[in-house]
């Protein structure tokens, strides 16, 4: 197991890189989709075709994931960073110069690789950080990738689809640009040798399903808002903008929660967004709440994903796999949850999105609920012990 002495360490400068790679991820993640209609023009290819930037991308994150699951056993914090962003920024430079469609699409997995392993790296590096405050860190952290998916397609907009390298470059400048800062990280993750005991991974297994509905909320609620709002008489820009007002909801609630008190757990503050996600989401079954509750639930739902990463890292205080688990399953909610909701509501009918979006986060707010148990089981065996 790594010592204590060891423990990871982050200067002011780190967590301000850190703060600026979140964006940056939150720049590159957001782009993808005001860029497809560029991208069919100017290599010639269909819309469809162009969709398949998406698809790098996020198989490229996962492998970064995968791969970084391993790395972060063996390498330094430090070293790990320093690869993950020299990776990013190669991919985003290699995007900008991309002379053809194969080229494009090959950039954008090496960015995908990077972006996967900087996601994972650092929501560790944080949650598993010496000092007080790490889950309002997290929060507001993971916040400033909220508001770089916010202003993503406004660079699109205004630089992107007429300079793509000089938006590409841009990235890849600030990947550079945040390298020297990453010298104030030190210390490595913790990790045992020893096997995990059939309580710590049924639990670890329990968090995995609750993050893999958390995400299918996400993604399902801003995927499918759009068409909802328009089903009930919205125009299709006012309804484009709520959708964007769930997304900066969902930034500037990740920055409130940062303002918590540190006495509030972490079980209480994910347990209670959940609920009033589940809430929310219910009540946008009413057209004349529709819109405002939405809003609610990008709000109710911003703490759940750094906090709750924080709340196992409590739990599992010897060993980093235990909260690395959660970004596979999330990766996966996200690509299977919102095509499933789609399904349903391809049964029976668009106006039953928020139902069905509700019906997920009260599965999320059961598999925390278990969670909860568990853990305070736990807890009661040891101090027994």
């Amino acid at each position: 197991m790594i010592g204590t002495a060891e423990r990871v360490h982050l200067t002011r400068a780190a967590l301000l890189a850190i703060g600026a790679v979140f964006f940056l991820m939150g720049v590159l993640a957001s782009a993808y989709g005001p860029l497809l209609e560029y991208l069919s023009r100017r290599f010639e290819i269909s819309l469809a075709i162009a969709g398949g930037a998406l698809s790098a991308h996020f198989l490229g994150a996962l492998v970064g994931v995968l791969v970084s699951m391993r790395a972060l056993q063996s390498v330094s914090s430090r070293s790990f960073m320093l690869g993950a962003l020299s990776l990013l920024g190669l991919g985003c430079v290699g995007v900008g110069l991309a002379p053809s469609w194969p080229a494009f699409l090959g950039a954008v997995l090496v960015i995908g690789v990077g972006f996967g392993a900087l996601d994972l790296g650092c929501n560790q590096l944080v949650a598993h950080s010496g000092g007080a405050g790490r889950t309002a860190v997290l929060n507001v952290l993971n916040g400033a990738f909220g508001f770089g998916a916010v202003a993503g397609p406004l660079l699109v907009s205004t630089v992107g689809r007429t300079h793509l390298s000089l938006l590409y470059g841009g990235a890849a400048a600030v990947a550079v640009g945040v390298l020297p800062l990453v010298a104030g990280i030190s210390g490595r993750l913790p990790f045992t040798a020893q096997r995990a005991p059939a309580r710590s991974s049924a639990l670890v297994g329990i968090f995995m399903i609750a993050f893999a509905l958390y995400v299918g909320i996400e993604t399902g609620t801003g995927g499918w808002m759009p068409s909802h709002l328009e089903s009930i008489g919205l125009q299709s820009l006012a309804a484009a903008t709520l959708t964007s007002g769930f997304w900066l909801a969902l930034a500037v609630g990740r920055l409130l929660a940062g303002f918590l008190p540190a006495r509030v757990p972490e079980r209480t503050t994910v347990l209670v967004g959940a609920a009033v996600a589940a809430a929310a989401l219910a009540t946008a079954l009413n057209h004349a709440a529709a819109p405002v509750a939405y809003i609610v639930a990008g709000l109710a739902i911003a703490p759940i994903f750094p906090t709750g990463i924080v709340w196992l890292a409590k739990l599992t205080p010897g060993d980093a796999r235990a909260t690395s688990w959660l970004f596979p399953a999330s990766m996966i909610g996200g690509a299977i949850i919102p095509g499933g909701i789609g399904a349903v509501i391809a049964r029976f009918g668009i106006e039953w999105t928020p139902a069905v979006l509700s019906l997920v986060a009260v599965g999320c707010l059961a598999a925390f609920l278990v969670a909860a148990r568990g853990s305070g089981r736990r807890a009661e065996t040891s101090r027994l012990r």
